[in-house]
């Protein structure tokens, strides 16, 4: 064998045992006690676990944004994601008004591995705009392997939102293909008006951006993309979604064999909107904003029900210098407080697993949800699965050996290994820590140290179980 891990705790979606891992030429070759078997190199994962590498469902790399683009690029991203156990990220192809979605997406694809991506990727396709040419690259886009699409309900102004019509337009032609058309559930009319009103009231702290997408904006534009979807007996996908309201509707739709999917993510779990007080709450704002505890609560309590299927980190790394592009200082000195003049979005590659940890340790989920939610679940919706997703026999052997008694306190961004200058998670300490993360047999970090290659990612090509478009993962 190429490598064994021996004596750890391996955990699958639906159960665990302590043994050993034999890996060769990239792929898991063998699972249990493997007593007098030999291998090039030997890791001992004695009182550790392990778990399949993470598949971040949703990042934000060089893609420009209210005049930003963030810290990262896919290099350096892709680098501190691997830190952060993640073995692939999904991150987005957002068609510009203009341009078309495969050609667009194959620049994409280029970009990255230009770039040296050290893990494993693919896009969905975001579209902007919709009109017979855009429609007529749908099939080409999904047999590129972009089987999944993204539309904004939101951001007129930025000329990024599509309306229900064009929703249900790209959910017609992306079904005819077998690919899944998810949203980012935000009610445009109710937030818009929110906030003019905010405005015409002198109302611009940093809380009054949450203040204006209350969660309705988000619940109601859930229960239409669903409705949407059933009309057409397809499925449907919520990415980064927020609510209790939101937890709720999917648990219903698990229980009911339907197949509605959404993701959650990292600061959603483990942040509310206190992060919005101070004078630096502006480095937070992001959409949808973070909400209450309530909510954190209930989006647990959906992952603990297996009911919301993956996580994402909605890495959108913008630097302070960002954030700050086009706030005013006041006499004082002291920023104007003005929500609407702050890029959306904030850091957090490296902080999803490690947060699905905590929940393990605060005793919120168990290891087999925690596998379920960050690699198991995207890897079934997306089209990865069985190559990932699972440690199983012929799997690419994407591993995560896990500290479970590590401490770790987040002192700064110096802590983490982003290039983005400030952390939402400052000051947050975390018990169970990812340690050694391999790629397709690999080790690229190793106990915390970064030693894999520039370039060593690969583009994943996906096909989704058509069973995914019609039925729940439970039926």
């Amino acid at each position: 064998m190429d490598l064994i891990i021996r004596n750890g705790m391996i955990v699958s979606h639906s159960g665990r045992q302590i043994g050993d891992i034999a890996i060769k030429d990239g792929k898991v070759a063998a699972i249990g006690y493997l007593g007098n078997m030999t291998a090039k190199k030997e890791i001992d994962a004695t009182g550790k676990v392990i778990i399949p590498g993470g598949i971040d469902t949703h990042t934000h790399h060089e893609n420009p944004f209210q005049g930003c683009e963030g810290g990262d690029d896919f290099y350096t991203g892709s680098v501190a994601a691997a830190h952060g156990g993640t073995t692939t990220m999904m991150d987005f192809s957002i068609t510009p008004q203009g341009e078309l979605p495969y050609d667009f997406a194959k620049t994409r694809i280029e970009k990255a591995l230009k770039r040296g991506i050290v893990i494993d990727f693919s896009f969905h396709c975001c579209l902007t705009e919709m009109n017979n040419k855009v429609l007529a690259q749908v099939k080409d886009t999904v047999e590129l392997g972009i089987a999944s699409f993204k539309v904004y309900m939101i951001y007129r102004k930025e000329n990024m939102m599509m309306d229900d019509g064009m929703l249900l337009e790209l959910m017609k032609e992306a079904t005819k293909y077998g690919a899944l058309v998810g949203v980012h559930a935000e009610n445009a009319a109710i937030a818009e008006y929110n906030v003019a009103k905010s405005i015409a009231e002198g109302k611009t702290d940093w809380i009054d951006h949450a203040l204006t997408k209350p969660n309705i904006v988000e619940y109601e534009a859930i229960k239409r993309a669903v409705t949407l979807a059933e009309s057409l007996n397809t499925g449907t996908y919520i990415y980064h979604m927020s609510t209790k309201e939101g937890a709720d509707i999917l648990m219903r739709a698990r229980e009911e064999g339907k197949p509605v999917y959404a993701e959650t993510c990292a600061h959603y779990l483990s942040l509310t909107d206190e992060k919005f007080e101070g004078e630096e709450g502006y480095l937070n704002l992001l959409s949808p904003p973070l909400r209450k505890e309530e909510d954190n609560d209930r989006l647990w309590e959906g992952i603990r029900r297996n009911a919301i299927y993956a996580t994402g980190s909605d890495h959108a790394p913008f630097t302070r210098r960002e954030k700050e592009l086009r706030l005013e200082r006041g006499a004082d000195g002291k920023f104007i407080h003005d929500f609407t003049k702050v890029a959306n979005g904030g850091p957090g590659i490296e902080m999803k697993l490690p947060t699905l940890i905590n929940g393990v340790s605060q005793g919120k989920i168990t290891w087999e949800d925690l596998v379920f939610t960050n690699s198991y679940g995207a890897a079934r919706i997306f089209g990865l699965y069985p190559k990932k997703g699972e440690i199983q026999r012929g799997a690419d052997a994407d591993i995560v050996i896990v500290d479970p008694d590590r401490e770790v306190t987040i002192e700064g961004p110096e802590t983490l290994h982003m290039h983005c200058d400030h952390t939402p998670y400052l000051g947050l300490t975390y018990k169970g820590w990812p340690e050694t993360t391999i790629l397709r047999g690999n080790v690229i970090v190793d106990e915390g140290e970064f030693v894999g290659h520039m370039g060593s990612g690969e583009f994943q090509k996906r096909k989704i179980d058509p069973q995914i478009l019609k039925t729940s993962l439970w039926k």
